[in-house]
C-alpha cells in the first residue's frame, strides 16, 4: 500500500468522479432572494468572473443563499467538472489542514506526501469547475488579500483558468479581482429593496419564513395575525437567523404571536438601529434571549454541545454531562427538547444519529463556556476524547470495528482540536503526543485516507518534546516514518527512522521495540532493493509481532502479522505467507472485524494467486472488495481491483485485466492509495502488462490493444469498475482472427453499437479516436458485413456473436 510523490491528486482527466459535485442536501424551504440568486448567477456568467464573495453579518443568511446557488449551479450543469461546497466554519488554521478542508470537499483523500497546495493545483489545472468556501471570515489576514484563504485563492486563481470561487464571507477577502455580492436581510415589506414577487398575496419573505418555520414546528399563524407576524419580522430586521429563533416560543403554546411581538425585554433588545454592526449586536441579543429563556439543564447542555467542533453524538454528551451535573437519564429528553428548539440539528449519517449546532449558535455557547459559566466543561471533553482515543487502540479489533472507525474520523476536528489544547501547555504536552500515537494505531485515518493528518499530529506532538528521548518519543518517530513509507516518500522516512533508531538506542529498547520493528520491516519491504536483504524484512515484522504479543496489544499484532503476510508473498517465501495467511484471516474472523476480515481475504487472493490457484484467488479477492465497499474504507477497493487486474490476467482474461488496471489508476488517483509505485507490487503488475500486450497485440492501425482497453478502464465509472470487477472473469472471449474479416478495433466499434452507444460515447470509450474515426470504422465494418445501417451492424452483433460467447462462458472452469 503506497501513495508516491509522483501519483498526482486526480492529475488524469480521466478520472472517474470528475463530474461529482459535493453539494449538501437542503434541509428545510428556501425563502425569497430571487434577485440576489439572479445577480450571483449573471456576476458568475460575466466575462473575467473569476470570484464572487457574499458579504454581510452572521445569522443573514449567506450560507443558505450559497447553498441554493450551488444547486440551481449544479442543476444547470453549466460546470462540466460539477460544483463544490467546502464549509469552512469548523477550521481554526490555515496551512494544509486547509488544503485538506478543499480537498476533502473535492473527494481527495488526505494521504499523499505530495504538499497539499501542489495537490489542490494539479486538480484544478485543466478543470472548469465551481468552488465554493463557506465561512471565511476567520482565515482572513489584518490587512486585505492577506491570511489564508486569500492566500490560497490568489494562487489557485492564477494558475486554474478554469476555476471560478464564490464565498461567504462578513468582510470582503481583498483577493484580485473579487466581486461583492452583498447579502441583506430579508425583505419585510417597506424597503425599495423588497425581493417579493408581484403576486405575494402581501406575505414578504421574511414573514413567509417566520410563517414556515413555525409551521415546522406544528405552529399556525393565521391570515390574520399576518400583520403582528410582519412586526414581529420588522423589530427582527429580517435577520433569518432571528427570525427562526424567535419561531421557537412559539412552539407548544409557550408565548403567544402577540406576546412575543410586544414583549418588553425583546423590544430593549432588538430595537438598536440599522446599521452592519447594530444588527450583529440585534443577532447577539437574539440568541441571548434565546438562551435565558431556557431552563437550566438545557442551557448546561447548549454550553456542553458547543465545544465540540463538527457533530457529535449522545454518547459524548453523555460522558461529558456526568462532570458537568447532568445525569444520564436526563440527555435524550435535552437533546430533544434542543432539537425541537433549533438550537442543535439531527443528522443521520450511516444510520447513526448525530447533532450539530448552527455556528452562530455554537459560538455563543463558547462565550458561556469562557466565562466561567461551565467550569467543568472543558476539562471533561478533553478527557472524553483522550479515553476515546485511548480505547480504539485496544478495541478497534472487534465486531464494533466498522464503528470504532466511523466514530474516530467522525470526531476528528476534535481530536484536533484537544491536541492544541494540550500541547499549548508545558505540562500536558506529552499528553499531546501520545493522543498522537493512540489516534494513528487504530488505523481509522487509514481506513478514512486521511494519512496525512496522522502526520500532521505526531509532527506537532514531536515538535514539543523535550530534548531527552521516551518510549512515546520513539514510538511517534517510528509511526510517522512508517507512514511515510507507505506513502511511498522514502526520503521522508529516512531521518525519521533514523531518528527513532537514535533515541531507542539511547533508551536501550532498539532490539525489542514493536513500533520501531514495523517500521524497519517496512523500510526492507518497499524501500531495500536488493532481495535478500528485503527478506529480512520478515525478521522485523515477526519481532514486531512477538513484542506487540507480549505487550498484550492485539490489534498491533495482527497489523504486524498483516505487514509479514504481504511482504512474504511479494518477496518471494510463498512458504511463510501460506501459513501467516491462514492464522491472519482465522483470527479476524474470530473478532469480527470487517476491515481486518477484508484485508486477510486480500491477503490470501495474493497468496493464491502467487500459488498458480487463480480461481480460488478470484473468489477471495471478490470477497475482500465486497466487505471494503460495504463498509467504506478508502483504500481496500483500489488495491482489491489492482489485485483482480492480476488474477484476470493470469486467467488469460486481458481485455478485462486491462479494464480492471486502468480503474484501479483512476481510484488510485482519487483516493491517493496506489500499489503502483512500489518495487514489490510493480514487479508483479509489468508481468501481467507484458503478458496481456503480447496476447492483445496491436489493431490494424498500430494502436497497442492493452492500454486502448486500460484507458477505457479509466473512464468508466466507479460503479461500472466494480461491476466488471465483481463479475465472473476469465471468461472474455479471445479470438485468434477477427470474426467476418472485421479487425480486432471493427469488432470492438461494432460490439459498442451493439449496446446502443453513439460515435461520440464510443469514442469516449475507445480514446484516443475521435468521434470521426468512428465513422469511418463504422463504413468499414458495413463494407465488410454487407451491412448498411448502424441496426443491422448491431443486429449481426447479436445474433452472431453474443450467443456463441454467452456458450464460451458456460463452458469455462
Amino acid at each position: 500500500m503506497t501513495v508516491s510523490d509522483d501519483d498526482l491528486h486526480f492529475a488524469s482527466r480521466d478520472a472517474p468522479s470528475r463530474t461529482e459535485s459535493s453539494v449538501p442536501v437542503e434541509l428545510d424551504s428556501f425563502i425569497g432572494r430571487s434577485r440576489l440568486l439572479e445577480r450571483g448567477r449573471t456576476l458568475l456568467n460575466s466575462h473575467g468572473t473569476r470570484l464572487v464573495t457574499l458579504t454581510g453579518f452572521g445569522g443573514v443568511g449567506k450560507t443558505r443563499l450559497l447553498l441554493r446557488l450551488a444547486h440551481e449551479l449544479t442543476a444547470s450543469r453549466g460546470y462540466p467538472d460539477g460544483v463544490f461546497v467546502a464549509g469552512l466554519a469548523e477550521l481554526r488554521e490555515g496551512g494544509d489542514r486547509l488544503y485538506a478542508a478543499v480537498a476533502d470537499a473535492l473527494h481527495i483523500q488526505d494521504s499523499a506526501s505530495t504538499p497539499g497546495l501542489d495537490r489542490l493545483r494539479d486538480y484544478f489545472r485543466d478543470r472548469q469547475l465551481l468552488l465554493m468556501l463557506d465561512n471565511c471570515e476567520h482565515l482572513i489576514g489584518d490587512m486585505p488579500g492577506t491570511g489564508p484563504v486569500p492566500t490560497l485563492l490568489n494562487t489557485l486563481l492564477q494558475q486554474a483558468a478554469g476555476l471560478q470561487v464564490v464565498a461567504t464571507s462578513r468582510e470582503r477577502l481583498g483577493v484580485r479581482g473579487e466581486r461583492l455580492l452583498l447579502v441583506p436581510p430579508l425583505c419585510v415589506g417597506d424597503e425599495d429593496r423588497c425581493d417579493c414577487g408581484a403576486d405575494n398575496g402581501g406575505v414578504h419573505d421574511a414573514l413567509q419564513l417566520l410563517i414556515d418555520r413555525a409551521a415546522e414546528l406544528g405552529v399556525t399563524i393565521r391570515e390574520r395575525d399576518y400583520d403582528t407576524a410582519a412586526r414581529l419580522c420588522r423589530r427582527l430586521d429580517g435577520i433569518p437567523l432571528g427570525i427562526e429563533l424567535a419561531a421557537v416560543p412559539l412552539a407548544g403554546n409557550a408565548m403567544t404571536l402577540q406576546a412575543l411581538t410586544e414583549h418588553a425585554d425583546l423590544l430593549s433588545l432588538l430595537d438598536r438601529g440599522t446599521s452592519g454592526q447594530s444588527n450583529h449586536q440585534t443577532l447577539h441579543a437574539m440568541v441571548d434571549w434565546s438562551y435565558s429563556r431556557l431552563p437550566e439543564p438545557e442551557q448546561k447542555l447548549w454550553a456542553l454541545a458547543s465545544m465540540f467542533e463538527g457533530t457529535f453524538d449522545r454518547e459524548a454528551i453523555k460522558a461529558i454531562g456526568l462532570d458537568n451535573g447532568i445525569v444520564e437519564a436526563e440527555v435524550q429528553p435535552l437533546l430533544i427538547s434542543l432539537v425541537g428548539k433549533n438550537v442543535l440539528k439531527g443528522v443521520e449519517r450511516q444510520n447513526r444519529l448525530r447533532y450539530r449546532m448552527l455556528e452562530t449558535i455554537r459560538q455563543y455557547g463558547q462565550l458561556v463556556v469562557e466565562s466561567g459559566q461551565a467550569p467543568r466543561s472543558r476539562q471533561a471533553y478533553t478527557s472524553y476524547l483522550e479515553t476515546l482515543a485511548e480505547r480504539g487502540t485496544r478495541e478497534w479489533q472487534t465486531r464494533y470495528q466498522l464503528e470504532w472507525m466511523l466514530r474516530l474520523n467522525e470526531f476528528r476536528p476534535d481530536l484536533i482540536a484537544i491536541q492544541r489544547h494540550l500541547l499549548a501547555t508545558r505540562q500536558t504536552a506529552a499528553r499531546g503526543l501520545e493522543l498522537a500515537i493512540h489516534v494513528t494505531q487504530t488505523c481509522a485515518f487509514i481506513f478514512g485516507g486521511r494519512l496525512n493528518e496522522n502526520l500532521r499530529m505526531l509532527g506537532a506532538g514531536l515538535a514539543q518534546h523535550p530534548d531527552a528521548p521516551s518510549a512515546n518519543q520513539v514510538t511517534a518517530l517510528s509511526l510517522a516514518a512508517w507512514i511515510a513509507l507507505i506513502q511511498g516518500n522514502h526520503e521522508r522516512a529516512a531521518p525519521l527512522l533514523s531518528h527513532a533508531e537514535a533515541a531507542a538506542t539511547a533508551l536501550g529498547v532498539a532490539d525489542d521495540f514493536g513500533p520501531l520493528d514495523v517500521a524497519r520491516g517496512t523500510w526492507l519491504w518497499l524501500a531495500e532493493q536488493n532481495l535478500t536483504r528485503a527478506r529480512r524484512a520478515l525478521t522485523a515484522f515477526r519481532g514486531a509481532a512477538s513484542a506487540f504479543r507480549a505487550a498484550g496489544a492485539k490489534p498491533d499484532e495482527w497489523m504486524a502479522r498483516l505487514f509479514l503476510t504481504m511482504s512474504a508473498a511479494s518477496l518471494g517465501r510463498l512458504d511463510v505467507a501460506k501459513a501467516e495467511s491462514v492464522t491472519l484471516l482465522a483470527d479476524a474472523e474470530a473478532a469480527e472485524a470487517p476491515w481486518c476480515i477484508s484485508w486477510a481475504l486480500w491477503c490470501r487472493a495474493l497468496v493464491k494467486l502467487l500459488d498458480g490457484k487463480p480461481h480460488q484467488a478470484t473468489e477471495s479477492a471478490q470477497k475482500a472488495l465486497c466487505i471494503q465497499l460495504d463498509i467504506g474504507d478508502a483504500w481496500g477497493p483500489v488495491l482489491s481491483l489492482w489485485l483482480l487486474a492480476l488474477i484476470a490476467a493470469r486467467l488469460g482474461d486481458y481485455e478485462a485485466a486491462a479494464r480492471v488496471l486502468g480503474g484501479a489508476q483512476a481510484r488510485q488517483l482519487a483516493t491517493q492509495a496506489t500499489v503502483l509505485q512500489t518495487g514489490p507490487f510493480l514487479r508483479l503488475q509489468r508481468l501481467a502488462e507484458a503478458a496481456g500486450r503480447h496476447e492483445l497485440g496491436d489493431d490494424e492501425v498500430g494502436d497497442d490493444r492493452w492500454t486502448i482497453f486500460v484507458t477505457s478502464g479509466q473512464n468508466s465509472s466507479a460503479d461500472e469498475m466494480h461491476a466488471l470487477a465483481l463479475g465472473p472473469l476469465g471468461t472474455t472471449p479471445q479470438p485468434t482472427t477477427p470474426r467476418d474479416g472485421l479487425s480486432p478495433r471493427e469488432f470492438e466499434v461494432a460490439r459498442l453499437i451493439a449496446k446502443g452507444l453513439t460515435n461520440k460515447e464510443i469514442a469516449g470509450h475507445l480514446t484516443p479516436i475521435t468521434p470521426r474515426t468512428v465513422g469511418v470504422y463504422v463504413t468499414n465494418i458495413n463494407h465488410k458485413l454487407g451491412t448498411k445501417t448502424r441496426a443491422a451492424i448491431a443486429a449481426w452483433y447479436l445474433t452472431m456473436v453474443a450467443p456463441a460467447a454467452g456458450r464460451r462462458n458456460q463452458d469455462s472452469p
